[in-house]
């Protein structure tokens, strides 16, 4: 299963912010300092979601973390968009759909929590925008559970993956 661009986001962000001192950062060298760190981080997904950034090639480490906080955001957003499609689809089983209602919930938080750590980080409070990306994580591991507790297959997994990504590059390499 393929990371969304949220996870990637949060690897890049994190790796970025690690290396803050330099003037220019370099996609591969984060994605491999983020892999580095954590060996559940994907170094192919990171590279793909931050070089496909049309601010990446210019951007120093806060800006890497930026974009990777912004991905974060429109993975949450776009999983909010599909949440309610898969609602209003016919055949969609009467048990999943307080089930995709909660994960709706879920992922306006993360959407949130990544939009704080944007203007965290933005504002180069680097621990706060750690600590609020950070809740990325339990916010995706809450809509899995449900699903897995009603022993039903989550249509999300690829999502909670990826804002797993992104939110463990951020807190990871943030100093």
């Amino acid at each position: 299963m393929r990371p969304s661009s949220p996870a990637l986001v949060v690897i890049v962000a994190t790796a970025i912010l690690a290396l803050s001192g330099a003037a220019h950062a370099d996609v591969q060298g984060t994605c491999k300092a983020a892999a580095g760190i954590d060996s559940r981080i994907s170094y192919k997904f990171c590279v793909s979601k931050l070089s496909n950034h049309h601010l990446s090639p210019d951007a120093d480490t806060r800006g890497l973390a930026l974009i990777a906080a912004s991905l974060g955001i429109s993975n949450a957003e776009d999983t909010v968009f599909d949440i309610k499609g898969l609602v209003a689809k016919p055949g969609t089983g009467a048990k999943a759909k307080p089930l995709l209602a909660r994960c709706q919930e879920l992922y306006n938080e993360m959407s949130f929590a990544f939009a704080e750590g944007y203007d965290r980080i933005n504002a180069r409070s680097y621990a706060a925008g750690k600590e609020k990306v950070g809740e990325a994580i339990p916010l995706a591991h809450q809509c899995d559970d449900a699903f897995a507790k009603a022993a039903i297959p989550s249509p999300l997994v690829q999502r909670s993956w990826c804002s797993v990504q992104m939110s463990m590059a951020i807190t990871n390499l943030i100093k």
